[in-house]
């Protein structure tokens, strides 16, 4: 039975989720929406092509490189292309999360290139040759047991190039053991007791900017009651790379973690009297058994990017029981489940295809949801911590916007002992009594005009819509969700690539990035309203999807 978390530390100022539309006038939006076309997606998919070789010259020319600090420390790492930041391709070092994402960009291309029709000489060998080099730099992450995110690492890398029908068979060899590998280490993050992937190993930290002999620090500081067995939404990605086994012992891993993510992980809008529509937490600690977010406007928000994890998780999980050997009948109904997220994700999109980097931002209280510290919430939210001098003047990260005043005791004694005499960049102590003004108590300045939103999360639902859209036997459920995949990549496509942007970065399509205005990670003040490699991957797979969805009508 679901369980049903009510925290009503604050009161929505809309009934409904998305706005004040009714079910009526969302179902003749939906049904106005432009039509997305197989025509659209390969022209996309050219552009796409177009661009990462564009990225690739620049990488490999060492223009336009915003370095990370590691790798100007250790020349001979090999980073990564991840982003657009401080107006260049920023770097990544080795050991992230999202550097599985370039080199998988790279094998779409190759494994779809039967859809573009723009390749010139040489080019199909430049990305094929360019991947590898990527790839070869990724074997040593199957071994790294202090991740749960291998899945993205791993299978979205090494597992798209298995796609590529010119990839020799020494080499495909030698991708499927780091494959098999990074499953089994993989596996050894789940915990019978729990039923469930620990997500992260390190302790949530609060980011403080502090002034010390005159110099700008900022520095991290530990709070009074960390997480203790953090499992994030994020996490449902993974479960696709232990599905496609045959191992019976990651099926079961990976059913259980589906179990208890369906049961603990989803609250629903005070609003939503009826509960139809559930929304993720970004992360739930099975230590505290409490929720909240490290992601999102506050620790109860429906963090936009989180929702596509969970859509696009149990998508993977429904299509995977149909080949299953495990015993599946003391389980959930996924399928069930999977179509209420669909009816939050719908509900969500009624007012517009393209989500705000949260859909509680753009609320007239989204304040509230940004200062909520409930004690029936257990997890640190990054926003609490985020000054107006740590973002670009012209971002504003939810409505109502303002400096925190916090209880000093969400911190641990140890920071506290450290911050002690310390001033803010605003010239303020850090500490005040009892309480906690990271940012100084006066309003900030009013250039903070546009809350963000954030195209890798609607890629996401589409690529996730298409792949429901393809396998299902339900033929109003497919129609529902290829309707609503149309509609998210017709706007993407139209206002959203990087050639075509009106609000976008100026040098982004310079750069070769494909798709404008996402949203990383608002917390800690990084990737804002800017290009991201995974929002390129997830929005060249649903290209790819549509496609073939179509191709699987006929």
């Amino acid at each position: 039975m679901q369980t049903r978390m009510y925290l009503a530390a604050v009161i929505s100022s809309c009934i409904g989720l998305a706005g004040c539309k009714t079910p009526d006038e969302a179902q003749t939006l939906a049904r106005s929406s432009e039509v997305f076309t197989p025509e659209a997606a390969k022209d996309n998919l050219s552009y796409a092509k177009d661009q990462y070789l564009k990225l690739i010259e620049h990488v490999e020319n060492r223009r336009h490189l915003n370095l990370k600090p590691a790798c100007k420390a250790e020349p001979e790492m090999v980073c990564v292309p991840r982003s657009e930041e401080h107006d260049g391709i920023y770097m990544e070092q080795s050991e992230k999360w999202t550097n599985g994402f370039f080199p998988g960009v790279l094998w779409k291309l190759l494994s779809s290139k039967a859809y573009i029709d723009s390749w010139q000489s040489g080019q199909e060998q430049k990305i094929f040759a360019t991947a590898k080099y990527y790839q070869e730099t990724l074997y040593s992450e199957a071994h790294r047991n202090s991740t749960h995110d291998l899945g993205f690492i791993l299978y979205d890398s090494f597992g798209e190039a298995l796609a590529y029908d010119q990839l020799d068979s020494a080499t495909r060899t030698d991708y499927l053991q780091a494959l098999e590998t990074g499953r089994a280490t993989l596996a050894t993050r789940y915990t019978d007791d729990k039923g469930l992937i620990r997500s992260w190993d390190w302790l949530p930290r609060m980011k403080i900017a502090t002034l010390e002999n005159g110099e700008q620090i900022i520095d991290r500081y530990t709070l009074s009651d960390p997480w203790t067995y953090p499992v994030i939404i994020d996490n449902m990605m993974n479960l696709e790379f232990l599905l496609d086994s045959e191992n019976i012992r990651y099926h079961e891993i990976a059913f259980n973690h589906a179990k208890h993510t369906s049961i603990n992980h989803y609250f629903y809008d005070e609003a939503d009297e009826q509960q139809t529509y559930p929304l993720s937490y970004h992360v739930f600690d099975y230590g505290s058994f409490k929720p909240g977010n490290w992601q999102g406007v506050g620790n109860v928000s429906a963090w936009a990017r989180g929702q596509g994890w969970s859509l696009y998780g149990y998508v993977t999980v429904v299509e995977a029981m149909a080949k299953s050997k495990v015993d599946l009948r003391d389980y959930p109904d996924f399928n069930a489940h999977l179509q209420r997220l669909f009816g939050s994700i719908e509900h969500l999109l009624a007012d517009d295809p393209i989500p705000h980097w949260d859909f509680f931002a753009t609320r007239d209280n989204a304040y509230q949801y940004a200062e909520n510290i409930s004690e029936q919430t257990t997890v640190f939210s990054g926003i609490l911590g985020l000054c107006d001098r740590l973002i670009e003047d012209h971002i504003k990260p939810y409505v109502g916007y303002r400096p925190m005043t916090l209880p000093a005791s969400m911190l641990s004694d140890e920071s506290i002992d450290r911050l002690q005499g310390k001033v803010s960049w605003y010239g303020e102590p850090v500490l005040q009594g009892d309480s906690l003004v990271p940012c100084g108590r006066e309003p900030y300045a009013q250039s903070h005009v546009k809350i963000p939103r954030d195209t890798s999360a609607a890629a996401i639902y589409a690529a996730a819509l298409y792949r429901y859209a393809t396998f299902t036997d339900n033929l109003p459920e497919q129609q529902k969700y290829a309707a609503l995949a149309d509609r998210i990549m017709a706007e993407l496509t139209e206002n959203y690539r990087t050639d075509r942007a009106k609000n976008g970065r100026p040098h982004s399509a310079d750069f070769g990035f494909v798709l404008a205005e996402a949203t990383g990670d608002m917390g800690n003040g990084g990737e804002i309203d800017t290009p991201i490699v995974y929002g390129d991957f997830y929005f060249i797979e649903a290209n790819i999807r549509k496609i073939e969805f179509e191709q699987s009508l006929n």
